[in-house]
């Protein structure tokens, strides 16, 4: 593939590209000339791409976790599957906000993410399954949205406002239809048929 340089010059993308494969052709040329000469260790610098490559598969194989655990990606991963007829739940206290995560084996995956005494609950299909969210509670979701990816989080907060959008909109036709001259209009139409 050839690029368009910032001078009219062309070049070759492709070699910025493999960067990575040529790193770790390097290292694996050096590791295998080491042990052939009998030299201990495989010679990279420890700040190297290879050193770090090879630290996170050795990390990786260990088996151990790193990070946050309390996302629903990773909440999603740790749980078992779910049979037929049977759901699989979990239910994740994070930054004070109960969130239940379920696996259902026909319907998929759902994230409740709080509640309040009289709900008002919303749904948004996301990566991760079927977020019910309740309008009366987003303090709730706020304390939340770390658990989400940004894709998800725009979603979700795309339903919020269209709901919200729609609501208002709601609200200021009933006020159109309760002023006077609207409530005078519509008693002479009445009278009329």
């Amino acid at each position: 593939m050839i690029g368009n340089g910032g001078c009219r010059t062309f070049y070759p993308m492709g070699q910025s590209l493999d960067y990575a494969r040529q790193e770790i052709r390097k290292y694996s040329e050096t590791a295998a000339r080491r042990s052939k000469m009998g030299l201990e260790g495989d010679g990279a610098a420890p700040d190297s791409f290879a050193a770090k490559l090879k630290a996170a598969d050795e990390f990786m194989a260990s088996g151990e976790s790193c990070g946050a655990t309390d996302s629903v990606g990773i909440i999603l991963r740790q749980m078992g599957k779910p049979q037929p007829g049977e759901k699989v739940s979990k239910t994740v206290f994070h930054n004070g906000v109960c969130v239940v995560v379920e696996k259902d084996y026909l319907r998929g995956n759902s994230i409740t993410v709080g509640g309040s005494s009289n709900p008002n609950w919303i749904h948004v299909d996301t990566s991760v399954g079927t977020v019910h969210i309740d309008l009366n509670d987003i303090d709730s979701l706020m304390k939340c949205l770390d658990m989400f990816s940004p894709e998800d989080l725009n979603l979700i907060l795309r339903k919020i406002t269209e709901v919200r959008q729609c609501k208002d909109a709601l609200q200021e036709i009933d006020q159109m239809r309760n002023t006077p001259v609207e409530s005078a209009k519509e008693k002479e139409e009445e009278k009329e048929s």
